[in-house]
Order: C-alpha cells, then sequence, then structure tokens
C-alpha cells in the first residue's frame, strides 16, 4: 500500500511552489521509487528538498552563485582563511568573477574535469540541488530509468533539472541516486543529510521542515485507510460513526417484525378480556389453552424482535468506519 499524495496535501508543503511543480505527477514518481510506501520516506524527502530550494521558490531552481566576497569567504572557510580580501585578490571584482570562483572551487571534483568550465556548468539544480558533472550523469540516468527518456548527456540533464513538470523525477531519481530509502527506513536523518550534501549544513532547517510536514503527510496516511471503504460505499463519505438514519433503515425490517409480534399479543389480550367480560357458560380446556399460547407467541416475536434489532445495530456499527 501506497500513500496518496494529493495536491492540497502539497500545497501545504510547499505553499509558495508554481502551480505547475503542484499539478505535477508526484504519485506515479514517488511509487517507482518506494518512497510513498512509508511517512518517513515521504518527510525526509520533502523535508530536505524543501531546504534546498526553498520549497521551488529560487530562481530557475538554480544555484545562485552571485556572491559578495564575503559570503564566498564564509562558505569556504578553509579555501579562503584571509576572509573577503583573499577572494577578492583571488578572483577580482570584474562582472563575473563568481564564474571563475566556481570552475576553481568545484573543479576536479564532484567528477568536474580540471581546467574546465565543469564548476560554474554543474552548479545545483532542480529540488535536491544536483550538484557536479557526475551528479547530472547520474541524473541522465535515472531519468532515462524513471521517464522510459534515451540516455542523455550530463548537460542535457540539466533543462530537465530546472524543468517545474519534471520535479518528481528529478527529486526521487535523487533520492534513489543516494539510496535514502535505507537512511529513513532506520531513522537516520542525520545520516540522510550527510548523503545529500556532504555534511550537516542546515540541519535546523531541515528537522523544522521535517517536523512540519509530518502532521500533513500523516494525515495523507490516515486518508489512505479510509478512502478504499469509502470508494465502496455511494454517495457521500461516510460520517465516523453510523448515524441514527442509518442503523434505522438497516433495522427496518426488524421494527416491522416487532411491531407484527406486539399486534399478536393484542388479540391474545383482547381475546382474555372478552371472555372475562362476557357472562357465558365455562367453555372447553380448548378455549384458554389457544389463547395462552397466542399470548406466549407474541411475547415470543417481542424478544426475538428486539435480540435481533441490537444485533443488527451492532452490525451496523462494527463495519461503518
Amino acid at each position: 500500500m501506497t500513500i496518496q499524495i494529493t495536491a492540497a496535501g502539497l500545497r501545504q508543503i510547499f505553499p509558495r511552489a508554481p502551480q505547475a511543480v503542484i499539478d505535477a505527477d508526484w504519485q506515479a514518481m514517488l511509487d517507482k521509487g518506494k518512497v510513498s510506501h512509508t511517512r518517513p520516506r515521504l518527510t525526509y524527502l520533502f523535508a530536505n528538498v524543501e531546504h534546498e530550494c526553498g520549497g521551488f521558490t529560487i530562481k530557475n531552481l538554480t544555484e545562485n552563485i552571485n556572491y559578495s566576497h564575503v559570503r564566498a569567504a564564509q562558505i569556504w572557510p578553509g579555501r579562503f582563511p584571509g576572509g573577503a580580501e583573499q577572494v577578492r585578490a583571488k578572483y577580482g571584482s570584474a562582472p563575473g568573477w563568481q564564474l571563475k570562483m566556481f570552475d576553481d572551487v568545484y573543479g576536479n571534483r564532484m567528477g568536474n574535469r580540471p581546467l574546465s568550465h565543469d564548476g560554474s556548468t554543474f552548479i545545483g539544480h532542480g529540488g535536491p540541488q544536483w550538484t557536479g558533472r557526475d551528479g547530472h550523469e547520474a541524473l541522465a540516468r535515472y531519468l532515462s530509468e524513471l521517464l522510459g527518456l534515451p540516455r542523455m548527456t550530463a548537460e542535457e540533464a540539466v533543462r530537465y533539472a530546472i524543468s517545474y513538470p519534471a520535479q518528481p523525477a528529478v527529486c526521487v531519481a535523487f533520492w534513489m541516486w543516494k539510496n535514502l530509502n535505507a537512511k529513513a527506513d532506520i531513522g537516520d536523518f542525520k545520516g540522510a543529510v550527510k548523503l545529500w550534501n556532504g555534511g550537516q549544513i542546515g540541519m535546523a532547517d531541515r528537522l523544522a521542515q521535517m517536523a512540519g510536514n509530518d502532521p500533513i503527510i500523516k494525515r495523507l496516511e490516515n486518508a489512505e485507510t479510509i478512502m478504499p471503504k469509502a470508494k465502496e460505499m455511494p454517495g457521500v463519505p461516510p460520517t465516523p460513526t453510523a448515524p441514527p438514519e442509518v442503523i434505522d433503515e438497516a433495522t427496518k425490517r426488524e421494527r416491522a417484525t416487532q411491531k407484527t409480534g406486539i399486534g399478536t399479543a393484542g388479540v391474545g389480550a383482547a381475546g382474555e378480556a372478552t371472555k372475562a367480560g362476557t357472562e357465558v357458560p365455562p367453555t372447553p380446556l380448548l378455549a384458554p389453552f389457544v389463547t395462552y399460547t397466542l399470548i406466549g407467541v407474541g411475547v415470543a416475536v417481542v424478544i426475538v424482535a428486539v435480540i435481533l434489532i441490537a444485533r443488527k445495530k451492532a452490525a451496523v456499527a462494527a463495519n461503518w468506519f
């Protein structure tokens, strides 16, 4: 059984996301990656995606590399122990200096080729913020599998990574690449984050996002256990307990039987009253025997009807939601 993802639920999780992201086919992709099989898998995925791309709000779903010299020094203090002045001295201040910095900082790692523009080309893309040539090549492989596309190049994968309708496949591809179902299944959120970005960057925000999303996904999970039953019933979705009119309808025959029993008992009683109020010679023993028999039958019918009604009420309540 998989948890059913609704547009309303996605909108709660990603309140500022473009509508094209909400309308995308999340269910099919989440099912293919088996992410929709458990609530922890979904909460881990959505919390990290929400942190990485601001809930699909960053421009073009692409990492913003327009760093200041100060910000660059803050992000990579090990590379620039001299602070902003060291960054400025190394890359200058002319327009586009950040591209040179990213080619250098990201170059010769994450599959990026040295002395190339891979560093500034394969910056973070999509909901998970795929980074590096090897990451985008992996994205190309998984998109081919998930979407049934011909194998594409890493450069071609960038176009899918920033496409709003492709985000379910892009996010699930990243999840599968990092084998994050295993981390979610053992409750290792920190381990999942480390696999995601190589460290613990933004941990507080990721945890906050997960705490906020979990109740939403829990409601989706609970709805999954109710909807199969609801779909089997006509009309509007049922209430949590059977309303009186439903039980009354279910026991109509038993109530009719009860009335018949009461009527039968009345006939017997009327016969006794008539017999007592009329001065006639004594009748044979057979007459009172028949009268008492009718009374007994009427009482028995009433008792049986009451029992049947009680059982029917219990059956209706037990089979209700």
